[in-house]
């Protein structure tokens, strides 16, 4: 493929003669120059930066992609070069002990093994040696060698970790198939080993039980509670009942999830989550986790998710149709996980153009690895964390841990808006009834779930919102 890359201002590019001469410059107009088009880049040694004029450097150029900025249009035949083959070198590097490979062997392998002309192949691994973000280049007295990154390994031994806790999971499930065929047992087994699993990682203050919330008179699978600060309301026997403001998690288990199974839980979640039930400030996880699915794609169960809070149905109590809707931020279901296969996730966002956003809404994501590793059930397990009330350190460790899931072989995909684009929270909780309100109010959530402020600061927050609300005058729509 012939690709000729010359940057413009601001560009960021990949310039070297060699391996080991190879970096990331920025691209930009020298005023004491007449505007002539320079580069400049931080010298590792001197840490003083180095500028000189762009054609004064070794050609070719090839745009530096970092996974954080946007590229313009023009340059995606670039990008989807570049992605092709660092897929390749990813895929390589893995199979090697430390993630580690000598350059020769990776252009021989990509020019030999997967048919890539040898002047792209050298040309994207000068643009990998000169990334330190993702890649390491190392001279040995051996010879050239590409690594992954002291992140980039963190990265990828955080995911072979997190995938091993599912393949615990999935080999425990497997035995007790070939051992008993009574569907009740296996599915009090699979239950039982999340459960297990869920001790073995959560913090101290929380403890897990099977039983009900004060209140509810449903029995349910798997209740996390914080045991530090609240007294069980009832334990005697098996009967546990757990008083509503303990409650930081609801998860029901399934054997298999299919089209019945997901709507009773979408009910009684919905039913939990209803205002006149719940009444602790903090937002409670709602997960379903499933071993295995009826289910071909996630799109189906994003789109049957949808249904349950949109699609009009017959109420017996109003006589009337009506939809179930979402009432207030977090209302909805927290995450649907199948075991390596499926995660979604629900967070809120403005969809639109930056000068005109549009209403803050409840958007279903989803996630998939392409080496097929089970990114799915620790990303159940990450989003789960987010929830529980731990101090700043530890929220912070989850939420780097879950960005560590993301790799180049993960995906995330945009499933679903759960709600019309003129949605606002028809319960009005800690907020006002103006977009702007809104968006601060999930702005707080959002600080909250990553640690930035305190359980305290955040209950505080709904009490001082509340009586502020009390005296201004009515807000209007922004």
């Amino acid at each position: 493929m012939q690709l000729t890359f010359y940057p413009k201002p601001g560009d960021l590019f990949i310039a070297g003669d060699t391996y080991e001469n190879a970096r990331i410059i920025q691209a930009y107009k020298n005023e004491e120059e007449n505007d002539k088009l320079f580069g400049w880049y931080l010298d590792s040694e001197t840490a003083k930066p180095v500028k000189k004029p762009v054609n004064d450097y070794p050609k070719p150029f090839f745009p530096a992609f970092l996974g954080i900025r946007k590229h313009r249009d023009e340059l995606t035949p670039f990008y989807e070069l570049y992605r092709k083959i660092t897929t390749l070198i990813d895929d390589l590097l893995l199979e090697r002990n430390g993630f580690t490979a000598l350059i020769g062997d990776i252009e021989a392998h990509l020019t030999s093994n997967e048919g890539i002309d040898a002047a792209d192949a050298t040309l994207i691994l000068k643009a990998c040696a000169g990334n330190s973000l993702f890649y390491k280049y190392k001279r040995l007295e051996s010879g050239e060698y590409l690594t992954f990154s002291d992140l980039r390994k963190k990265v990828e031994n955080n995911i072979i970790y997190n995938c091993s806790l599912a393949d615990e999971l999935k080999i425990k499930s497997n035995k007790i198939n070939l051992l008993v065929s009574h569907n009740q047992t296996v599915g009090n087994y699979r239950e039982l080993l999340l459960r297990d699993l869920l001790k073995k990682h959560l913090p101290l203050k929380f403890s897990i039980a099977t039983g009900f919330i004060q209140g509810f008179s449903r029995q349910l699978d798997i209740i996390i509670y914080d045991s530090q600060n609240f007294p069980i309301a009832f334990n005697e026997g098996n009967l546990v009942v757990i008083q509503q403001e303990a409650v930081r998690a609801v998860i029901e288990v399934k054997t298999t999830l299919d089209s019945t199974t997901l709507f009773e839980t979408l009910e009684m979640f919905h039913e939990i989550s209803l205002p006149g039930f719940r009444s602790t400030k903090l937002p409670i996880f709602t997960g379903l986790f499933a071993f295995d699915t009826d289910y071909v794609q996630s799109s189906t169960i994003a789109k049957n998710i949808d249904d349950f809070y949109n699609k009009p149905y017959y109420n017996d109590k109003l006589k009337a149709n009506t939809t179930r809707d979402i009432l207030y931020l977090t209302h909805e279901i927290s995450s649907v996980c199948v075991m390596g296969k499926y995660c979604l996730w629900t967070q809120y966002d403005r969809l639109g153009q930056e000068q005109a956003p549009g209403n803050l809404l409840p958007i279903l994501f989803s996630v998939s690895d392409s080496r097929g590793r089970d990114i799915q059930t620790a990303a159940f397990l990450s989003h789960l964390f987010d929830y529980l009330d731990v101090d700043y350190y530890a929220k912070k460790s989850s939420i780097l841990d879950f960005q560590r899931l993301s790799s180049a072989s993960t995906k995330i995909v945009l499933e679903k808006k759960l709600a019309p684009d003129d949605w606002f929270p028809r319960i009005q909780i800690g907020h006002g009834d103006d977009q702007k309100s809104i968006v601060e109010r999930y702005k707080l959530f959002c600080s909250w779930f990553t640690g930035e402020i305190s359980t305290r600061d955040f209950i505080l927050s709904f009490e001082q919102q509340h009586s502020f609300s009390d005296q201004r005058p009515e807000s209007k729509n922004i």
